[in-house]
């Protein structure tokens, strides 16, 4: 049984993924190949394509689709003309241009997967079905934690009417327990906090939790939101009054105050609240001390954090690819178990995109006429550069999915070097100085440098930072004494691991810091060719690609 699983035609970050035989194979995100920022209502072409033949598997060969968002019909169906309300029949007036929207992207689809040669047509047709969205999430969480049991929590901005929910989730069961509806969105709230202080929604919501931190002190807040211990509630005319307050929107190149950082700090204090409200809320019903998270809002480290450290959380699991992206994996177990595969797994990685051999990046860096030098063992040899200040474009084994580089496209320099951090981003990521970098730890050190450390290898968990950790990391330690680890094992990654190893030798210090591979508004580099586009385009010393190295010319 051949599964696909692709994000809607609708989806904020376009994706595919595959299940062969009950055995998850692939998932890529659009952007990877199309160079568009998170490849915002794009239909996954490229990504379906990838899969397929990543996976050896011919298109006539599948034989069901799942898609990560109900189809809008589905709201017709069930509902005569006879029987619409007033208040229906307008919310989808207000919606026809989204239905509309989603519509044609899947007459695209069809055609495009006619086309394609899959089994569109006859008695034999491929098996295509649509799971709510926030389904296709929980299942993302749930189906790759390897947990038993557990409570799954979703938050994002909108999904068809919810914009969060609760699952108790058991044996190959999932089953809601509570809907949080699209008015009640903490998505939406971030969102706005990000418009107001002058980024870009649904992109720059990263930077809002980075700016938080600079935050010296919460605003008042009451009649925008209340939380209690296990729920929160959104105020009527919460965004007029949000606007009111603390507007208006700050110029693009308006300085940043304190008064922005505050507002910041004041956004982030409620999400971290709620989510927590929301973690008790879902214990209370089950017990159960495991947790599984996904949705957009769910790459905010700094709430997954405080959801960690309270004391009814045993275990916790969150989907690297949180986002939108993460449906097309949710969607695709979710059809697979239905099915009878019974498919779930425990995700260790993130390394699900594609790879390429030393014989093609040999090829692109001949084409390129570049210089280059191959090399017995590239991890010591880099270690030796980065205990010299040097700043290394890191370009190993398969591609990550979800937001964070994880060691296989990494911009990878030294944690504790004076200056480093201000370095990176004035020169290489071209970006606010404010914002932080992260540390890649050797996971039988991580509680050298962190407090309460839970092995975690997604880098979207935040901890406190110990003594030894100021000093030795401090250019991944952001302004409130945290950082956003990643948990690096030999089985999981080794090249890696043996290069932060290698590391440690010469320097005592069993980490690195590490940032995603690309430049400013750009994705995290797929290809060889777009590694050599960055590696050039950017400060980066030395880019080491597969078993080469490469550097850039001296000045005279």
């Amino acid at each position: 049984m051949i599964v696909l699983g692709i994000t809607s035609p609708i989806s904020w970050n376009s994706a595919a993924a595959i299940v062969k035989d009950g055995q998850f194979i692939a998932a890529v995100e659009e952007e990877r190949f199309n160079g568009i920022k998170h490849s915002p209502r794009i239909l996954p072409l490229k990504s379906i394509e990838f899969c397929l033949s990543f996976a050896k598997v011919k298109p006539n060969e599948v034989d069901a689709i799942a898609l990560g968002f109900n189809s809008p019909l589905a709201y017709w169906r069930k509902t005569s003309l006879e029987n619409l309300k007033e208040n229906d029949f307008q919310r989808n007036l207000r919606e026809c241009g989204t239905t509309a929207e989603y519509l044609v992207g899947m007459v695209r689809l069809k055609e495009w997967l006619k086309q394609k040669g899959f089994r569109i047509d006859g008695e034999d047709k491929i098996l295509m079905k649509f799971y709510p969205h926030h389904l296709a999430h929980a299942a993302s969480a749930f189906r790759c934690s390897g947990f038993q049991s557990a409570n799954v929590i979703t938050v994002d901005g909108q999904g068809e009417d919810d914009s969060g929910s609760i699952w108790s989730a058991s044996g190959q069961k999932l089953k809601k327990l509570v809907k949080i509806g699209h008015h009640q969105s903490i998505g939406w709230v971030y969102s706005e906090a990000t418009n107001l202080l002058g980024f870009k929604p649904h992109n720059h919501e990263g930077k809002i939790m980075g700016l938080a931190g600079w935050g010296k002190k919460k605003l008042p807040s009451e009649e925008f939101w209340k939380v209690s211990e296990e729920d929160y509630f959104l105020k009527e005319n919460w965004y007029e009054k949000f606007y009111q307050k603390f507007g208006p929107i700050r110029g693009r190149y308006e300085e940043l105050t304190d008064r922005h950082r505050n507002i910041a700090l004041t956004v982030q204090k409620f999400t971290e609240s709620a989510g927590i409200a929301l973690a008790r809320r879902a214990y209370s019903e089950s017990k159960c001390g495991n947790f599984c998270l996904a949705g957009g809002v769910t790459l905010n480290c700094d709430t997954n954090q405080r959801i960690l450290e309270q004391s009814f959380v045993e275990n916790i699991f969150i989907q690297p690819a949180a986002n939108d992206a993460g449906t097309a994996i949710g969607s695709a177990l979710e059809l697979a178990n239905e099915l009878g595969e019974n498919a779930d797994f425990e995700m260790k990685t993130a390394y699900w995109g594609p790879e390429y051999s030393n014989e093609e990046i040999e090829q692109v860096l001949k084409e390129a006429k570049v210089s280059y030098e191959k090399v017995k063992n590239p991890e010591k040899v880099v270690a030796e550069m980065i205990a010299k200040g040097k700043i290394i474009g890191w370009f190993q084994g398969r591609l990550e999915i979800g937001p964070r580089a994880l060691g296989h496209r990494s911009i990878l320099a030294h944690p504790g070097k004076t200056g480093m951090k201000d370095k990176v981003n004035k020169e290489v990521k071209h970006r606010e100085t404010w914002r932080p970098f992260a540390p890649s730890i050797l996971h039988e050190a991580g509680s050298e440098y962190l407090k309460n450390y839970y092995r975690h290898p997604f880098m979207v968990l935040t901890f406190d930072v110990t003594k030894k950790g100021l000093k030795d990391i401090s250019q991944t330690v952001h302004v409130d004494n945290t950082a956003r680890p990643q948990s690096v094992e030999p089985e999981t990654c080794p090249r890696y691991y043996k290069l932060i190893s290698e590391f440690s030798k010469i320097s005592g210090i069993k980490a690195v810091l590490n940032t995603s591979f690309n430049d400013s508004e750009q994705p995290l580099v797929n290809t060889p060719k777009e590694a050599l586009k960055t590696f050039f385009g950017t400060g980066l010393d030395v880019l080491s690609i597969g078993d080469f190295i490469v550097e850039k010319p001296k000045k005279n």
